[in-house]
């Protein structure tokens, strides 16, 4: 009887080993993630002046960054040199995106005074964190950008001659008053980061632009998308 138990629970073994073997291996199921849309977005600005609507765009925008004086005043004039002086610590950077179709160019600049010792030394000196510049938010037109450089923000010059800011020369008063931009706006609206490590930098904007002799427009319905690569923070 002990022999018939014993071989009772081998059989009962045996075919459930084999039910075992034969039974399928259920893998987990593979999740494809989907990838983002805007990894294949590119720079783009639109506005409307005299009631003609702007769409420029362009896959690569930012073509340049510098240092200026800020605070700048004119020390002295030696025929036609201008010596100019401002605080000597700090210094102004600006980053310029640029988009253009057959009719217009537009530049948009940011506009920051940073004290030299936080900024890093590349080919000029640089915030440590590029991305400083672009935080979500409203931003001010600078009115004297390139002239006294005191003012942070933002500011915008079209290829017909029409800008946000004044005169940069000081062989000439300053062009305009404090409240020319008062009903104008700029704002970031969004910032986000993708897993590639690109931003995508979202604004809306309005504002008034003006030419050389003063004479001014209304931009407005502004909208604009830059597209910013980890490699973009070099300068």
């Amino acid at each position: 009887m002990k022999f018939k138990h014993l071989l009772g629970v081998a059989i009962a073994l045996f075919f459930f080993a084999a039910c075992k073997k034969d039974a399928p291996i259920i893998e987990p199921p593979v999740v494809i993630e989907k990838e983002d849309p805007l990894e294949y977005a590119h720079d783009s600005i639109s506005y409307s002046i005299d009631g003609i609507t702007y769409k420029l765009s362009k896959y690569s925008s930012f073509y340049s960054a510098s240092n200026r004086q800020p605070y700048s005043k004119v020390d002295s004039i030696v025929g036609n040199g201008y010596y100019i002086s401002g605080i000597k610590d700090s210094v102004l950077y600006s980053r310029k995106y640029g988009m253009y179709n057959d009719e217009q160019k537009v530049d948009i600049i940011f506009i920051k005074t940073y004290n030299k010792a936080s900024m890093l030394q590349s080919l000029i000196l640089r915030p440590k964190d590029i991305m400083d510049l672009f935080t979500v938010g409203q931003r001010n037109y600078a009115l004297d950008y390139g002239r006294d450089n005191i003012q942070n923000g933002v500011a915008i010059s079209i290829s017909n001659g029409f800008k946000t800011y004044g005169s940069e020369s000081f062989r000439t008063p300053p062009q305009l008053s404090a409240d020319a931009q008062n009903n104008s706006k700029f704002e970031i609206t969004s910032l986000k980061k993708l897993k590639s490590g690109t931003y995508i930098l979202e604004a809306k904007f309005n504002a008034t632009v003006y030419n050389e002799k003063n004479v001014s427009k209304k931009l407005e319905n502004g909208y604009l998308r830059l597209v910013m690569s980890k490699y973009d923070s070099i300068l």
